[in-house]
């Protein structure tokens, strides 16, 4: 008896033992329901807007963040889905990375049943002893929204869909007032959609509660958007302080950040997503050194064999004590 309790108990520390390696050497945070901290290490080299794969990102310090269904307010849906996050800084701007599987890559919305893939980071305006609420915050305590979409990621690199692009074999006699703003209505009014000239594919958004999203008056946040075997990564940058109205952020000081994804295959848009609760981001002068992250998966197959082996030992030292 005292030996199988001895084996069980050296199973359970070398168990523990592998799955400290995989989290050591990757780097990586689990997030829970407690307060997580996601840090924004100093870049030692340039963060390129156009590649969320550059291999500076291998220096950040990731985390997990569990996302579930938005449940508050209808139109509700989304599901639980898991997004790695990231963040840096070069004293200048502040760049957030998030990467989430995703089996299909959705720009489109060119027709009423297309939906575009999207994601989004949002911080609060100010900080007050209070946290907003991460659905859209509340009329005291406003939040700062960076929405990235496929379809604006589509339509700066390889053009903007029209109509005759949708439906190349339509037959159009003639349209009667085709050269007045009246005839193109979600253009004349500003519809965010019908842009033509956009020139980043993420939109800097404010919001004080359910029902007043509304884009901001400066286009200030840039990034870009890349899909690779199955999965989404998504860069967003701005410079730390672009002035009132906005959130700020400042080295060696603490925010507050939420995440959110759509998954457009799945029909998700609007209120129909994937959100986070509040965490903690944290500007940190600490270097991110080389971009010479260790690659997890090495690692973890590394401790699945301590593990696999640990259990093989203990497994023989139970038939031994049974003998």
């Amino acid at each position: 008896m005292q030996s199988t309790t001895r084996w069980t108990a050296t199973a359970i520390v070398f168990a523990a033992f592998a799955v400290a390696i995989v989290l050591t050497f990757g780097d990586m945070r689990l997030a829970s329901s407690q307060t997580v901290t996601l840090v924004a290490k100093q870049a030692d080299a340039e963060v390129p807007l156009d590649d969320p794969f550059d291999g500076v990102w291998k220096g950040a310090s990731p985390i997990e963040a569990p996302l579930s269904g938005q449940l508050v307010i209808q139109p509700k849906g989304g599901g639980d889905r898991t997004v790695t996050a990231r963040a840096l800084h070069d004293n200048d701007r502040l760049y957030v990375l998030l990467e989430w599987q995703d089996d299909t890559e959705d720009l489109l919305v060119s027709r009423q049943t297309e939906f575009t893939d999207a994601a989004a980071v949002q911080f609060p305006v100010s900080e007050g002893e209070s946290v907003p609420s991460f659905c859209m915050g509340d009329p005291t305590a406003p939040v700062n929204v960076w929405q990235w979409k496929g379809a604006w990621q589509s339509d700066i690199e390889q053009g903007y869909v029209d109509v005759e692009d949708v439906y190349p074999n339509m037959a159009v006699d003639t349209y009667p007032f085709e050269e007045e703003d009246v005839f193109y209505p979600a253009s004349s009014v500003g519809n965010i959609f019908a842009e033509t000239d956009r020139t980043t594919p993420v939109d800097n958004l404010l919001a004080g509660s359910f029902g007043t999203l509304t884009q901001a008056d400066d286009q200030i946040v840039d990034g870009s958007g890349e899909w690779r075997n199955g999965s989404w990564r998504v860069l967003f940058a701005r410079d730390l302080d672009s002035g009132d109205g906005y959130s700020r952020f400042s080295v060696n000081e603490s925010t507050n950040v939420a995440f959110a994804v759509w998954d457009g295959a799945e029909n998700e848009r609007n209120g129909v997503k994937s959100v986070s609760q509040f965490l903690t981001l944290t500007l940190s002068d600490e270097i991110a050194e080389g971009g010479g992250g260790i690659e997890v998966w090495p690692i973890a197959l590394i401790a699945i064999g301590i593990a696999a082996l640990t259990g093989v030992l203990a497994f023989r030292g139970w038939q031994r004590s049974k003998q």
